[in-house]
């Protein structure tokens, strides 16, 4: 009986400090990224670590940062990735974050601009707004009458673009807010609040997730977009939907991050996590399938994509960006109110 008692103990204490289990051992991930590109990292993850995965994915940055507000007495997932670093950071603000440094980030050279320098989340990828037209649509009623197609954020204001025009809501997605964010930094702010609101009488609809605007796109339901790059050239390219992309002057980038949730269940895992998306293999498979720009220099751009260097880009202030965006989603419902 004596011997049973301390065999028994043995078993507690074991199961108390080891990962026996899938149970014990998993993580919880709100992922912003497709399904694709997710359950491709997750799997590739589980393999390398043994750790499963739990993914909640809502192709809405905005969205999960809200989600992550509403649990934050009782947080239910270890990890934030994807969206831009600008829905990160208000986050670490709020003390909703826990900072860790990856060593593999220091290891693979990561460019530190792409890193934030208290540790709070960290950049593993790129993305570049563009505009994008439909071809077959433009082909069709577009082409015919001579229009130019637009080459600059300003030729989004012509005429013949009325109810023809989409975009992501900046309130709800990173590539709107970034947007909106851009032309401030191009414009100056009275002006871009000026071009917003001329922009607004040609838009058809703003969508609250940015996939959402490449599929409406997709279907012929719009003519142009403002969109990421990288949801163009996948679309062109995986699924050979009749769509250009054009990467215009003084545009802008998000810096896709990823963030371990403070209070959640398994920050071990999470920082496990984090060490995995600064290798190699979830930033190929970022590029390979989602068509996003990797932080690692020693992984392969996206193919079909402009060389990331070569692209003209605004002075985009991100500090600026991420403590005014409150009041810069505010003045967009009192303005734009759609």
């Amino acid at each position: 009986m004596h011997r049973r008692l301390v065999f028994l103990l043995v078993l507690f204490l074991l199961a108390d400090t080891l990962p026996v289990g899938a149970q014990v051992r998993r993580i919880v991930v709100y992922s912003a990224l497709p399904d694709l590109e997710t359950t491709l990292i997750h799997r590739e993850f589980t393999r390398r670590t043994g750790i499963p995965v739990e993914a909640l994915s809502v192709a809405a940055a905005g969205t999960l940062a809200a989600r992550i507000r509403a649990e934050k007495d009782r947080p239910r997932a270890d990890v934030f990735v994807g969206g831009s670093a600008d829905f990160h950071a208000p986050l670490a603000r709020e003390g909703l974050l826990l900072p860790y440094r990856s060593p593999v980030a220091r290891e693979a050279r990561i460019n530190p601009a792409f890193l934030d320098r208290d540790g709070y989340w960290h950049g593993w990828y790129l993305g570049v707004l563009s505009i994008i037209l439909n071809t077959e649509r433009w082909e069709r009623e577009m082409a015919p009458r001579r229009v130019p197609k637009p080459a600059t954020w300003d030729d989004l204001l012509r005429p013949e673009f009325r109810g023809q025009f989409i975009m992501p809501s900046p309130v709800t997605t990173g590539a709107g807010f970034i947007f909106v964010a851009g032309q401030i930094f191009r414009l100056g702010e009275d002006r871009a609040w000026a071009y917003l609101r001329e922009l607004n009488r040609n838009v058809a609809q703003y969508t609250p997730t940015a996939p959402g605007t490449i599929a409406l796109l997709e279907r012929g339901e719009a003519i142009v977009a403002m969109m990421w790059a990288h949801e163009g050239i996948g679309a062109r390219r995986l699924r050979f939907a009749p769509l250009e992309v054009i990467v215009p002057p003084d545009t802008a980038f998000e810096i896709g991050a990823v963030s371990i949730l403070r209070g959640g269940p398994n920050p071990q895992g999470a920082r496990a996590y984090v060490d995995f998306l600064m290798t190699r293999t979830p930033q190929d498979i970022n590029a390979r399938y989602g068509f996003r720009y990797p932080v690692r220099p020693d992984v392969p751009p996206p193919a079909g994509a402009p060389p990331f260097e070569s692209v003209k880009f605004v002075r985009y202030d991100r500090e600026w960006a991420i403590e005014n965006m409150s009041r810069i989603r505010e003045r967009w419902s009192r303005e734009i109110g759609r």
